[in-house]
């Protein structure tokens, strides 16, 4: 019988251990989960904003976007000033283009019309025939003159090679070097533009 109660204190003693035991586990788990609910706090702090802070930041944002909009509006705007004047501009110069090739044709119908007149013409006089082509002549120097058509200087000039094209060279001990003694073919200017340069002859000792 003595054995028999010291058993069952024992096993009443194991019972009021086993209580304390889980216990203190529970505690122990529950540190542990602090502890790591902690450090994922350290590691991920939370960002905490004022009120007044976050209205200053979104009316600052509709504020930038605001002057994008702004902006976009008059790029968009000047870019189609731009397309509106490129063409505007090129369809100016195509029609100046028009009125100058006008005028060029006014100028030169004239002479166009002596000529049919020269070629219909029934005189075998080799003089009046002459005389005729060299008033034809004449009247398209005056046209081109008219137009703003230059010959240039070249012979007894020296050369230069912005107006003249050397295309043969001489010796000749009474001439400077460079000096223009023939010219091949005559030049021109437009309006002080150079269109053609004078083919010339030129001394080099």
């Amino acid at each position: 019988m003595a054995e028999q109660k010291e058993q069952e204190q024992q096993e009443q003693g194991k019972k009021q251990e086993q209580p304390n035991l889980n216990s203190e586990q529970a505690q122990l788990a529950a540190k542990q989960k602090n502890s790591q609910a902690n450090a994922a706090t350290e590691e991920n702090p939370e960002i905490c904003f004022v009120s007044e802070d976050v209205s200053k930041v979104m009316a600052a944002l509709e504020e930038k976007n605001r002057l994008l909009e702004e902006m976009t509006d008059r790029y968009k705007r000047l870019q189609a000033d731009f397309d509106n004047f490129r063409r505007r501009t090129r369809q100016e110069k195509e029609e100046l283009s028009a009125i100058v090739a006008e005028q060029i044709i006014c100028e030169l119908l004239p002479v166009v019309d002596n000529f049919e007149r020269a070629t219909t013409s029934e005189a075998t006089d080799v003089d009046t025939l002459a005389k005729g082509v060299q008033m034809i002549f004449r009247q398209l120097n005056n046209a081109l003159v008219e137009l703003g058509v230059e010959p240039i200087n070249a012979v007894g000039n020296i050369f230069d090679p912005t107006q003249h094209e050397a295309v043969m060279r001489v010796e000749d001990a009474n001439q400077p070097d460079g000096m223009i003694i023939e010219e091949l073919q005559k030049g021109y200017k437009v309006k002080g533009r150079l269109v053609r340069p004078s083919m010339v002859k030129v001394v080099g000792n």
